[in-house]
């Protein structure tokens, strides 16, 4: 029988051939008006092959998280300044890095193998319940990954997305979880801890959790309270919406939310791109969206707020403003 590690090795060549194409596919959409021949022709590719599928959302990925640190000069350079063939050579060298290295900034929210190994994962609108022998309970939002480990703790890993834990008590070991910016040690409590490429969020709705940061660096998140910390600085204790954790039933809560912020998360839950028209970034929406039907979410979107969704194929849709009436 093959190791993990040799299966890994095989299939990378073709991981790495099926991310330059899909560079090629995501300048070609973004560079054009896709035409209907076009956007079949790519919902071909991305159904010829497992590994198209994946590179297209790993890239994706990569382009989102560049999206959130824009600010930066290299990501200026990459996504606004430089010429096509530049930039594609630049994406192609990113995805090989998330390929190859897996424990660098950018693999955790590229291409981690970590993560494809992980014990327990999700899909892309995909949730898991877990129920743990000491009687935690765990819930995996969509595009997530955990490991768990019994040892001298009981520990966590969540290697990528959204859990949310409720602790359990038949076990004497301390409970820990443990993200890339530091760790968690909850007090008897129900949280919820959302990772991404900068921070990770910690939302307590019972009880208390302790961040330890690898610097020595430690705070008490009470209940009623959220943080977000990186691996040496902590931000500005808020507190939790009322709404966190409702992802469980299936549903978004909006509340005077910024219609680029929901649709980012409406992102989350489906694959493929989905693109807010600079000039609407700022409305602002309230209401409750399905996140087992984004279809649905994106068409209650349209009759509630000015806005048109073009969608030319399912994996790729633009938020636009509507047309004047006239």
């Amino acid at each position: 029988m093959m190791s993990p590690a040799t299966t890994a090795s095989q299939d990378q060549p073709a991981l790495e051939q099926a991310l330059e194409q899909a560079v090629d596919w995501l300048l070609k959409l973004e560079s054009e008006q896709p035409t209907s021949a076009t956007l079949e022709a790519f919902e071909h590719w991305q159904a010829s092959h497992p590994q198209h599928a994946v590179a297209w959302s790993r890239l994706t990925q990569i382009q989102h998280t560049f999206a959130q640190v824009q600010h930066k000069n290299f990501a200026r350079q990459v996504f606004t300044r430089i010429d096509p063939a530049a930039r594609r050579n630049a994406l192609k060298k990113l995805g090989t890095l998330g390929v190859l290295l897996p424990s660098a900034w950018l693999g955790y929210q590229a291409l981690p193998l970590a993560r494809w190994r992980a014990e327990y994962q999700t899909a892309v609108g995909e949730q898991k319940h877990l129920q743990l022998r000491d009687g935690t309970r765990l819930v995996l939002n969509t595009d997530s990954a955990v490991d768990i480990h019994y040892h001298a703790q009981r520990q966590i890993l969540l290697r990528h997305g959204e859990v949310w834990l409720e602790t359990g008590h038949r076990d004497a070991r301390t409970l820990v979880v443990t993200t890339p910016h530091g760790r968690l040690v909850p007090l008897g409590t129900r949280f919820n801890v959302k990772l991404n490429a900068e921070h990770t969020t910690l939302a307590v709705t019972e009880g208390a959790v302790r961040i330890q940061l690898a610097n020595g660096q430690s705070t008490v998140v009470p209940a009623g309270q959220q943080r977000s910390f990186s691996q040496d600085a902590f931000e500005q204790l808020t507190a939790v919406s009322q709404h966190v954790g409702t992802w469980q039933q299936g549903m978004l809560l909006a509340q005077d939310m910024p219609l680029d912020h929901l649709l980012k998360e409406l992102a989350r839950y489906r694959r493929g791109v989905i693109r807010c028209h600079p000039d609407l970034k700022q409305i602002t929406v309230s209401g409750a969206f399905p996140l087992t039907d984004t279809d649905a979410a994106l068409d209650l979107l349209q009759k509630t707020l000015p806005v048109q969704v073009i969608a030319p194929s399912r994996y790729w849709i633009m938020v636009e403003p509507a047309p004047a009436a006239g």
